[in-house]
């Protein structure tokens, strides 16, 4: 998947990373370090992008949680929860909304379905955002980073590979060279004793 994305911001810079970022805005940060450690994109601009879309990709879901509320009450006994169940949830939620929106903006597997939650149970819009933001801004600047380190390292090996390449190859045809020469030598030297 990694690489699919990375011929897509290769071929199509800016134009691509909103539409994947409101989906994978951690992936996408790691990226655009990635390409921004080779000077291919502009960090600035790119993290910017990432943002706006993780921003995006929150709010549309607080806004379903929050128009959707009363389907899931409906739904809560057919997938086996609970009202008593699901009210301890939405109690603890609703007293720790803060870090219940955290945990949900850094455990990929539930993220999406907490800050469902949170519309849901009318966390207020303000206290939400900027918790999502924060949280976002962080874990994106750890991820650009990491992205960045790898595309550094990336760079390194490949400039060290490519020099390796080329005595790789020098030596190869250096000893082709030897081992034409020898077999010429014996070539030459069993034919001039007949």
């Amino acid at each position: 998947m990694i690489a699919q994305i990375a011929d897509l911001i290769a071929t199509y810079k800016y134009y691509v990373i909103l539409p994947i970022a409101l989906f994978e805005a951690p992936l996408m940060s790691i990226v655009i370090g990635f390409f921004a450690a080779s000077r291919e994109i502009n960090l600035g601009l790119a993290f910017a992008i990432v943002a706006l879309g993780d921003l995006i990709g929150d709010t549309v879901l607080y806004v379903f949680g929050r128009w959707c509320s009363g389907w899931f009450g409906r739904i809560g006994p057919r997938m086996k929860l609970s009202p008593e169940r699901v009210r301890e949830v939405l109690e603890y939620f609703g007293q720790r909304d803060l870090r219940a929106i955290a945990i949900s903006k850094l455990v990929h597997g539930v993220g999406f379905t907490g800050l469902i939650v949170a519309g849901s149970i009318r966390v207020p819009y303000r206290r939400f955002i900027i918790t999502c933001v924060l949280v976002s801004l962080a874990q994106s600047v750890v991820l650009v980073a990491i992205g960045m380190l790898s595309g550094q390292a990336y760079q390194s090996v490949a400039h060290w590979l490519g020099n390796l390449d080329i005595v790789i190859a020098a030596v190869f045809l250096i000893g082709l060279f030897f081992l034409y020469r020898a077999l010429i030598d014996k070539v030459g030297t069993g034919g001039a004793k007949e």
